[in-house]
C-alpha cells in the first residue's frame, strides 16, 4: 500500500479535483491575496511541506483559500513526488484526512458562492446604472416639461428671482375690449365723415347754391385731405405716441365739423372738410396700429376688426340720421361724436411697445399689466418686447424712410402697400358710389335706393360676420374667399351687361345685378376690406411701423381717389361690361399675390411676425422663456 507523508492520498489527483472550480474565476480580492501571501512561504508555492509540525488541517484550508479565490498557482504549481513510507496508517489519521477533505470541500462551496454572490452583485450593479443612463433623457424630458408647466419661481442667474410665465394663461378681456372699443368710437367717426356728403348735398345745394363742381370737390376733398394726413400720421404716431395722437385729432375733428355746421359760404365747407379729412388719414393709420399693439394674438383678429365694423356703422349713421336732419344739424351731430372718443382715450392706456421705444420700461410694464389684467405674468411678453426693440435700436442711427426699401424691412412694406392696392383696385369704391347709376346700367328690375340700402346693409352686416370667424380661420383663407367671391360675382355681372348691350332680353334675370353685387360686397367685407387694415398693424416691424404706415394709408387714399375720378372715364373706353372684367382681373392677379407672398398671422404675437418677414431668428415664443433674464428684462 503507497503511503504518503501526510496524506493517504495523491496530492496530485486532489489538487486537479479542485482545480476545475477555480478556473472558473478569476478575480481576487484584497483581503484574500493578504491570505494567500501570509499562508505561503516565498513568493511562489512550490510544494506541500511535510514536515509533521504543519497539520493537514492547516495546510489544506490555506490550500482552498488560496486556489478556491485566486485560482494561478496551477502554472507553478509542482507535482508533489511520492514518498514511500514504511510506517503505517493509523484510523486516526484517516479519520482526520477524511475531516479534512470533508472540511475543505466546504470551503471550496463557499468560497464558490461568494463568487457567484459577487458576480450577481456586479451584474446588478451594471443593471442599476445602465438605467439610470437610460432614463437621463427621459428625466430631463420630464423636468423641461414640468418646468414649462409649473415653473420654479426660485431659480436665478445670479441668485435673484427669475418669473417665468406659464405656457397658457386665462384671457382677461375687458381691459382689451375697452382699449378696442375707444379706439372704435374714433373709427366710427371716420365713417361718418365719408358717408356726410350723400344726404348732406341736396339740402346743402338749397342753402348754398352750390354748383356740380363744388358739390364734387366737397366729396373728392375728403380723400385728398386724407392723403396729406396718412404721410403726416406716422412721424407723429412716433413722436407723439398712438394714444396722445387719437386723442388730438379728436379736437380737430370737433373743429371741423362745427366749421361745416355753422358755415355760410363753401368755403367754410371746404375748410371743414379739409380738417377732418386730414384726421381720416391719421386715424386710419393711427388705429389699426394701436390695435395691433395692444391686443393679444389669440383675439387681435376679432378685435381688430372692430374699427371696420365701426367705420360701417358710421356709414349707416350719416345716412339713416341725414333722413332727419338737414347738412347743418347733421354737421352738429358729426361734432358730437369726437367728445367719447377724447375721454374714453384718457383712460384707455398708451401703448407698451412705443414706451419700450422711448426707454420707459416701467410705463411699459404697468401699461401692459392693465391691458392683461393685474393677475396675469407679463414679464415674458416684457421680455420679447426688450428683445424686439434691441435688435431695432442696432439700425436706429440711419435714416428711417430709406430703410422702407431695405433688404430687411422690404418684404413687410411690399405686402402691406401691394394689399393696399388690390384693396382699391377691386372697384369697390366704384361700386359703392355708383351703385345707384350701375343697377340702372344694369337695367335692374328693382328700386335704385332700395338696392343702395341693402348693399349697404350687407356692407354693415358682413363686416361682424369676418370678426367672428377671422381667428378660427385665418387671414389667408378669408382672402382667398374674397378674392374667389370677387372674381366670380364681377366675372358674371361683366358678362350679364355685355349679353344686355348685346341686345338680347335679360329681363327675366333682373335679380342678377342686386345678387352679384351683394356676393360681391359680401366677399370683400369679410376679406380684402378689412384685412389690409389689420395687418398694417401687424407686420410691419416696429422700427418703420409709423413711416411704412404713412405710406400705404397715402397709397390707399390715392388710389381711391384714382377709381373714383376715373370710373365714368372708364366705362367710355370700355363700357360697364369691360369695367367690370378689368376689375375681375385685377382681383385674380390680388388672389395670386396672396397666394404667394401674404404670410399667415393667426395667433402670432408681433414678434413672431416680424422676425418671421425680416429673416431673423424665430425662437421668440417657443424659447425665450427657457433663457435667463438679466435685469428683470
Amino acid at each position: 500500500m503507497k503511503t504518503y507523508n501526510t496524506f493517504n492520498v495523491d496530492p496530485q489527483i486532489l489538487w486537479n479535483e479542485f482545480k476545475g472550480g477555480n478556473e472558473q474565476s478569476r478575480r481576487v480580492q484584497p483581503d484574500e491575496e493578504r491570505l494567500y501571501r501570509s499562508t505561503t512561504r516565498g513568493a511562489k508555492y512550490a510544494r506541500v511541506p511535510s514536515r509533521p509540525s504543519l497539520s493537514a488541517s492547516t495546510t489544506c484550508t490555506s490550500l482552498a483559500t488560496s486556489c478556491g479565490s485566486q485560482g494561478n498557482l496551477a502554472p507553478n504549481y509542482e507535482t508533489i513526488p511520492e514518498i514511500v513510507s514504511t510506517e503505517s496508517s493509523s484510523e486516526d489519521e484517516q479519520d482526520s484526512f477524511e475531516n479534512t477533505r470533508r472540511h475543505f470541500q466546504q470551503l471550496r462551496q463557499i468560497s464558490l458562492g461568494n463568487e457567484f454572490k459577487y458576480k450577481m452583485e456586479m451584474e446588478i450593479k451594471s443593471a442599476k446604472e445602465e438605467n439610470i443612463r437610460n432614463s437621463v433623457p427621459f428625466v430631463k424630458q420630464l423636468s423641461t416639461e414640468s418646468s414649462k408647466a409649473k415653473p420654479d419661481p426660485n431659480f436665478s442667474i445670479n441668485g435673484d428671482a427669475q418669473p417665468y410665465g406659464p405656457t397658457t394663461q386665462r384671457l382677461f378681456l375687458w381691459t382689451q375690449i375697452f382699449a378696442a372699443f375707444a379706439v372704435s368710437m374714433g373709427s366710427m367717426i371716420v365713417g361718418f365723415t365719408s358717408g356726410y356728403t350723400s344726404p348732406a348735398l341736396l339740402s346743402m345745394n338749397e342753402t348754398l347754391s352750390i354748383t356740380k363742381d363744388e358739390g364734387s370737390w366737397i366729396g373728392g376733398l375728403m380723400p385728398l385731405a386724407a392723403l396729406v394726413g396718412g404721410i403726416a400720421g406716422g412721424p407723429l404716431i412716433e413722436f407723439a405716441g398712438r394714444k396722445l395722437t387719437i386723442m388730438c385729432i379728436s379736437i380737430p375733428f370737433f373743429i371741423g365739423w362745427m366749421l361745416i355746421a355753422n358755415a355760410a359760404k363753401v368755403a367754410m365747407v371746404f375748410a371743414g372738410r379739409a380738417l377732418c379729412g386730414v384726421c381720416v388719414g391719421i386715424g386710419s393709420l393711427a388705429f389699426p396700429v394701436y390695435v395691433g399693439e395692444t391686443i393679444q394674438p389669440e383675439v387681435r383678429g376679432a378685435l381688430g376688426l372692430l374699427p371696420t365694423a365701426f367705420g360701417n356703422i358710421g356709414i349707416l349713421l350719416a345716412f339713416f340720421v341725414g333722413n332727419f336732419l338737414n347738412w347743418s344739424n347733421l354737421a352738429f351731430f358729426g361734432a358730437a361724436l369726437p367728445v367719447p372718443v377724447f375721454l374714453l382715450m384718457i383712460i384707455a392706456p398708451e401703448t407698451p411697445r412705443w414706451y419700450i421705444s422711448k426707454g420707459r420700461a416701467d410705463d411699459a410694464r404697468k401699461s401692459l399689466q392693465w391691458l392683461r389684467g393685474k393677475n396675469v405674468d407679463t414679464e415674458k411678453e416684457m421680455r420679447d418686447l426688450m428683445r424686439s426693440q434691441a435688435e431695432a435700436d442696432l439700425t436706429k442711427g440711419s435714416n428711417t424712410f430709406a430703410q422702407l426699401f431695405s433688404k430687411k424691412y422690404l418684404p413687410a412694406v411690399l405686402i402691406s402697400l401691394g394689399l393696399m392696392l388690390f384693396q382699391q383696385l377691386s372697384g369697390i369704391n366704384a361700386v359703392i358710389f355708383y351703385s345707384s347709376e350701375l343697377f340702372l346700367m344694369a337695367g335692374s328690375t328693382l328700386d335704385k335706393d332700395m338696392c343702395s340700402i341693402i348693399i349697404g346693409v350687407v356692407n354693415f352686416v358682413s363686416t361682424f360676420i369676418a370678426t367672428a370667424i377671422i381667428d378660427r380661420l385665418g387671414r389667408k383663407i378669408l382672402l382667398y374667399v374674397s378674392s374667389v367671391s370677387m372674381i366670380t360675382t364681377l366675372t358674371i355681372l361683366g358678362s350679364y351687361l355685355y349679353i344686355r348691350d348685346m341686345k338680347v332680353d335679360v329681363s327675366s334675370y333682373g335679380w342678377l345685378p342686386l345678387a352679384c353685387l351683394m356676393i360681391y360686397v359680401l366677399g370683400f367685407s369679410i376679406g380684402f376690406g378689412p384685412i389690409p387694415w389689420l395687418m398694417l398693424g401687424e407686420i410691419l416691424p416696429s422700427r418703420i411701423r409709423g413711416t411704412a404706415a404713412s405710406l400705404a394709408t397715402g397709397l390707399n387714399f390715392t388710389c381711391t381717389f384714382i377709381i373714383t375720378t376715373s370710373f365714368h372715364k372708364i366705362v367710355q373706353w370700355i363700357n360697364m361690361s369691360g369695367a367690370m372684367w378689368l376689375y375681375s382681373a385685377v382681383c385674380i392677379i390680388g388672389l395670386l399675390f396672396v397666394i404667394f407672398f401674404v404670410p399667415e398671422t393667426k395667433g402670432k404675437s408681433l414678434e413672431e411676425i416680424e422676425k418671421k418677414l425680416t429673416g431673423g431668428s424665430r425662437r421668440v415664443r417657443s424659447h425665450s422663456s427657457s433663457k435667463p433674464v438679466v435685469n428683470g428684462c
